[in-house]
């Protein structure tokens, strides 16, 4: 076997994996853009529904991808009454939140640069009101939520 050097541009380097401390995440609602300084923790995903389809000639089940849905969570520390004031006009019978987030993520210690998505038609599963225990905890809420479109405004840059 002849000699051969092992470039580290084979491998990933540790510096280029993302600080997740370092995402910002914005809600705006109508029209105006908030900064979720709150929040601690942010998720989102797109989960495929795939239908089973069996055929003859074949033992195995195959599957077809026939719809997709956004999905995600969203948490933070209670310090305003937002959430309860944009709530509240759905329970006094007027029209439901709908919203977008745009979160941005970047690490200036990596190199795969920044990454911007904003989700559209965003609705909160559950509205968080209140979290008390007798702990020496601080008060924090979470929720499930919704959307139905997704935008890749600024990719990441990709490390080859």
């Amino acid at each position: 076997m002849a000699n051969e050097t092992v470039s580290s541009a084979n491998f990933l380097n540790g510096r280029d994996t993302i600080s997740t401390k370092d995402a910002k995440v914005y809600a705006t609602i109508d029209g105006q853009i908030i900064p979720l300084i709150e929040c601690n923790e942010f998720s989102a995903k797109l989960e495929k529904n795939k239908e089973k389809v069996t055929t003859l000639g074949s033992r195995m089940v195959h599957k077809k991808v026939t719809s997709v849905e956004g999905t995600g969570s969203l948490g933070g520390y209670l310090i305003n009454s937002n959430w309860t004031k944009y709530a509240l006009p759905y329970v006094q019978g007027e029209k439901d939140l709908y919203f977008e987030i745009t979160f941005t993520i970047s690490d200036s210690t990596s190199r795969a640069g920044e990454q911007t998505i904003q989700l559209g038609e965003v609705n909160l599963n559950d509205i968080p009101i209140a979290d008390f225990k007798a702990d020496d905890g601080v008060m924090q809420w979470k929720t499930d939520f919704t959307f139905e479109q997704i935008n890749l405004v600024t990719p990441f840059n990709g490390l080859n």
